[in-house]
């Protein structure tokens, strides 16, 4: 996963907000009542969020739009299909797509009214294909 952020970060267009502690994000999960992927903690410790190539991915953060919890608490609200074993990792604002990770870390796409769809296995490997 380190490679992965280790190319997007050298883009000219890579933002983080910053690091995380621990507790902060034992606190969105019990927030949401799931857990989270490892992978998905490791990204979130490290960089808060990211912004980059066109993507911004949920994280912990004071900017409500890209705070995990507020933007899969809104999302929960939306859709009938998506199980509350999710949790939003992008909003992509295209057609009302949204990205979801498990804590098995598979990464699945819904659209509005539908139910989500298995995309990738791992979230390394969905920035991957996104970049």
């Amino acid at each position: 996963m380190d490679c992965i952020f280790e190319m997007l970060k050298a883009r000219p267009d890579f933002y983080f907000e910053g690091t995380v502690p621990l507790e902060a994000i034992k606190k969105a999960e019990n927030q949401l009542g799931l857990r989270f992927a490892e992978d998905y903690k490791e990204y979130v410790m490290q960089y808060g969020t990211i912004s980059c190539n066109g993507h911004e991915l949920t994280g912990i953060s004071c900017d409500t739009y890209l705070d995990v919890v507020y933007a899969t608490e809104n999302q929960w609200a939306k859709s009938i299909y998506v199980k509350h074993t999710l949790y939003v990792i992008e909003e992509t604002h295209i057609d009302g797509i949204v990205i979801w990770q498990d804590k098995s870390g598979a990464v699945y796409q819904s659209e509005p009214n539908c139910k989500p769809v298995h995309i990738c296995n791992s979230l390394a490997e969905y920035l991957e294909s996104n970049s």
